[in-house]
């Protein structure tokens, strides 16, 4: 049996089980044969929080830094924006484009290590694993529920 890498005893991963993806995938899209995605939800890392836009509002994107080290993507809504930033990014921008986008996941830096190394052994750029390391949803659902009077009782029972 092969010997488990500093990674995979970091993350408690016997040695083996090298076919298998051990993180929680960048982008989740919808099948080949689905309709379109509802909505996109963006997941952060820790799990406990789950935001996001209807597929339907979305309006443009726009690059920042695009093929560099740490790529920045823009995602425009029509009634809010998705910041993105990581690597490989293009497989979620096209996903987006054809409706298949349903979620974004941030990952963590075991997850980003872990990628990072399963990416090292592919040479084609489109063939690599899109890393997402941080995630900004604006405007947050926190300062849309305070700044909408209807929906104040409910900001201070989640602030309570």
């Amino acid at each position: 049996m092969p010997e488990a890498s500093f990674v995979d005893k970091l993350m408690k991963i016997p040695a083996g089980n090298e076919g298998r993806p051990q993180w929680r995938q960048a982008f989740a899209l919808e099948g080949e044969g689905a309709t379109q995605a509802f909505s996109v939800s963006v997941r952060h890392k820790d799990g406990r929080d789950a935001d996001g836009f209807p597929v339907s509002l979305y309006l443009r994107h726009k690059w920042i830094d695009r093929n560099s080290k740490t790529e920045r993507l823009i995602w425009l809504f029509s009634n809010g924006a998705i910041y993105v930033e990581g690597r490989h990014l293009k497989r979620g921008l096209d996903a987006l484009e054809e409706g298949k986008l349903k979620r974004i996941q941030e990952q963590d830096s075991n997850e980003i290590a872990l990628i990072d190394r399963h990416n090292t052994e592919i040479r084609e750029k489109e063939q690599k694993e899109p890393v997402v390391s941080k995630v900004i949803v604006s405007p947050s659902f926190e300062s849309l529920l305070e700044n909408d009077e209807s929906l104040a009782e409910i900001a201070k029972a989640v602030k309570g």
